[in-house]
C-alpha cells in the first residue's frame, strides 16, 4: 500500500557548467555549456517560484562554479 505522493524537499539547480578549475573527479558533463547557453535570471527565478508552489523547501545552487554568474545575488534573493 502506498501513501500520497509528497513533493521533494529540495531542488538542485545547476546554474552553470563554467568553472576555472579542472578537477579530475568533477561530475560536470564532458561537453560543457557556454555562458550564452545557460538559463537566464528570470527563467531560474520562475523555476524557483514553481518549485516553491510545489512545496519544495530548499534550493541547492550548484554548477560548475555558481559564483561565476553575475546574477548570483539576484538568484540567492529569489
Amino acid at each position: 500500500m502506498s501513501g500520497p505522493l509528497l513533493p521533494p524537499i529540495g531542488m538542485l539547480a545547476e546554474l552553470t557548467h563554467r568553472c576555472p578549475l579542472q578537477c579530475p573527479y568533477c561530475s560536470n558533463p564532458l561537453e560543457l555549456l557556454k555562458a550564452n547557453r545557460e538559463l537566464g535570471t528570470q527563467t531560474w527565478l520562475d523555476l524557483f517560484s514553481q518549485a516553491a508552489d510545489l512545496g519544495v523547501l530548499q534550493v541547492h545552487l550548484s554548477g560548475g562554479e555558481p559564483t561565476l554568474r553575475r546574477d548570483l545575488e539576484q538568484l540567492i534573493a529569489g
